[in-house]
């Protein structure tokens, strides 16, 4: 009896499983030429924007002394030394300050406004000139609500203050009496809803203007700059 071998069975099979006994070698894709140009580009540009970083946190944390008001300073009134402190800021384009090696330069100088303590000092709240100036009076007027224009007074307002008739007096025939003068100051309304506001005058107006004032039979005409 004829026997069969077991390696004999199937050519076909046999040769099956040795093609899924070998694995296929991975397909790579081909290499690109490299650019060593690119490269070089490249770092530049990172060491670039790092110093240009650095820069700029280094300008950005920058800090500097510059003045402060220590105590208030009303308008008007001469800065001294005792005045003024100094603090450390960063520094910023848009603010505006004075360095504290301006110290010397800015005592003597005068208040242009009322100085607030713990302000910044900045360079047009200061003024080399005295108020008043040479041949000028300064007069305070104080004034209720209703003496005063509805969109206010703020200085550099030109002004005329006006002589009127008393309470229930008759209006006067003639153009009343009147004394041209500049407002360089408005206060605050106190508590009783009075407004004192400082006007600047001739010399030789100052005590008529006062008078008329102590009366408080006056009234405030705005004029236009130049007189148009």
């Amino acid at each position: 009896m004829a026997t069969t071998s077991p390696h004999h069975d199937n050519p076909q099979r046999n040769h099956a499983v040795q093609d899924d006994a070998i694995p296929a070698p991975p397909i790579r894709p081909p290499r690109g030429r490299r650019r060593p140009w690119l490269i070089a580009l490249g770092i530049t540009l990172v060491a670039t924007c790092g110093v240009a970083g650095a820069g700029l946190l280094s300008a950005a944390g920058e800090r500097v002394e510059v003045l402060a008001v220590a105590q208030p300073v009303s308008y008007g009134q001469e800065i001294t030394a005792k005045d003024l402190t100094t603090v450390r800021i960063t520094t910023d384009p848009a603010v505006q300050t004075v360095p504290k090696a301006d110290l010397e330069q800015v005592t003597g100088q005068i208040a242009g406004r009322d100085l607030v303590a713990g302000d910044l000092l900045t360079p047009s709240a200061l003024t080399p000139k005295r108020t008043p100036g040479t041949g000028r009076a300064l007069v305070a007027i104080p004034l209720a609500s209703s003496q005063l224009p509805s969109q206010g007074l703020r200085a550099g307002d030109l002004v005329q203050i006006v002589s009127t008739p008393g309470e229930g007096g008759e209006p006067p025939k003639k153009l009343p009496q009147s004394i041209d003068a500049e407002v360089v100051r408005v206060g605050k309304p106190d508590v009783d809803g009075l407004t004192v506001i400082d006007v600047e005058t001739p010399t030789t107006d100052g005590p008529t203007l006062a008078a008329r004032v102590a009366t408080g039979r006056i009234a405030i005409v705005v004029d236009t700059p130049g007189g148009q």
